[in-house]
């Protein structure tokens, strides 16, 4: 079971499907229209048993990571989203993704008028116990890996509310927002996302500097679906317990997660601190490399704190920095296949749409891009300031159309061929530094 989400889904102007099971049932056999499910993971795979529950049999699932179509979901194929172009317009496609917007614009390019989001339907059937529910060979993902029982419901929780949200432009709703608290890792992957494998004189970020940031944020951002802390390793970060327990305390965060690498087992003391309904831990392990991940996962076990532990995967080549002097078209491109660009991400008071953008700044491995952040610090202590701020947030976490920082990067794009996870460097990589002026 899932918990109730504070907010209904109205009927938008943009489709005729209704959003109610009855409605949504009587318009599909009326209309005689075939049922597809856009998103071929956890959600999607819950939306579809539970279409089974009413009767109706999808005809198969879309995504657009063409690493998840090679397979079959419950007898159902997975098919890339450029199989769009061949559905009958008449079709409807369920959006089993926490992105709707974007896959929205995506159907609607394709003439798909007909799509609804899945939060109707888990709303319907909000006493199901989605843990009970996903089972089997439903509980694996695309590289074989199986996600824990707290995930699940952790996932779909989170969707609900996030297409919900999403879709009241009343709102300043941001997904996630990843806090940087350290540039300090445990390992060194030469292949990292968020580029640690460049530092060479890692720090902590001071634990009142992360506070006034959060603080400021919070004033500016109506809700926030999901803190996530990282690094680096953010258990490097002595005070990242604290962090997370004051994230866990503003009313308008539903959700805080800690990604941790399982090299580090901290003290109870600091892990009993973490038993929150808020707060859930993603453990990702690398092999022998993750030492600690069992004792902290019976850790986490023991002190009843939701988590989820599981190998490391879908891994592709964008730890890279580069100067590719690619045009705006192609930046665009890049900024639009991108599958991090909604990974918004803060550090030093400044909003980035994505980890790679925010650390090749704190890197300074690229010239001065001063519109490819938003600051927000000291918003709560100046009114008029938070309200520019928030005005600007609301286009550029929605509407900006590329990045500065795109040119450097090798792009993140859903399906990119997938490579090894964890393989270490054994120095720190070095990068071209570039000038910084006020």
């Amino acid at each position: 079971m899932i918990s109730d989400v504070d907010i209904s889904i109205s009927q938008n102007k943009n489709t005729p499907v209704p959003f109610e099971l009855h409605g949504f049932t009587n318009f599909v056999m009326e209309n005689r229209s075939q049922v597809f499910v856009f998103g071929a993971d956890i959600a999607g795979k819950a939306v579809a048993q539970l279409l089974k529950k009413n009767g109706l049999e999808i005809n198969c699932f879309i995504d657009n990571n063409d690493n998840k179509c090679s397979m079959e979901i419950d007898g159902k194929h997975v098919h890339h989203s450029s199989k769009l172009s061949e559905i009958d317009k008449n079709s409807v496609v369920l959006i089993a993704s926490t992105y709707i917007a974007d896959i929205i614009s995506q159907l609607e390019s394709y003439g798909l008028q007909n799509w609804a989001p899945i939060s109707f339907l888990v709303d319907h059937y909000n006493q199901v116990d989605f843990r009970a529910l996903i089972n089997g060979d439903l509980q694996k993902n695309h590289a074989g890996g199986e996600f824990t029982k707290d995930f699940i419901g952790f996932t779909i929780d989170n969707m609900v509310n996030s297409q919900k949200k999403y879709l009241d432009e009343n709102l300043l709703f941001i997904r996630s927002v990843d806090l940087v608290l350290t540039e300090k890792c445990s390992l060194k992957c030469k292949d990292c996302a968020n580029l640690m494998q460049y530092y060479q004189n890692p720090v902590n970020i001071e634990k009142q500097e992360l506070l006034n940031d959060l603080a400021d944020l919070m004033t500016v951002a109506d809700e926030v679906n999901e803190i996530r802390i990282i690094g680096g390793e953010p258990l490097m970060n002595k005070d990242f317990h604290d962090i997370s327990v004051t994230a866990a305390s503003y009313k308008n965060i539903k959700k805080v997660v800690i990604y941790t690498n399982g090299t580090i087992c901290p003290p109870d003391q600091k892990l009993e601190q973490l038993k929150n309904e808020k707060v859930f831990i993603f453990i990702t392990t690398y092999g022998e490399l993750s030492r600690n991940s069992e004792k902290l996962r019976l850790k986490l076990e023991e002190f009843e704190i939701q988590h989820n532990c599981q190998p490391a995967y879908g891994w592709t080549e964008c730890g890279g920095i580069g100067v590719w002097g690619r045009s705006p078209q192609q930046n665009k491109k890049i900024f639009d296949n991108c599958c991090a660009k909604h990974f918004t991400t803060m550090t030093d008071g400044k909003l980035f749409r994505c980890p790679f953008s925010a650390n090749v700044e704190r890197l300074m491995a690229i010239p001065q891009a001063n519109s490819d952040f938003v600051s927000v610090r000291n918003a709560r202590n100046n009114p008029h300031k938070k309200e520019l701020i928030k005005k600007k947030l609301r286009w550029f976490l929605r509407e900006k159309p590329f990045l500065s920082a795109c040119d450097s990067c090798n792009g993140r794009t859903y399906g990119d061929p997938e490579i090894t996870p964890g393989i270490q460097s054994k120095n720190p990589i070095e990068y071209t530094l570039f000038e910084r002026h006020e």
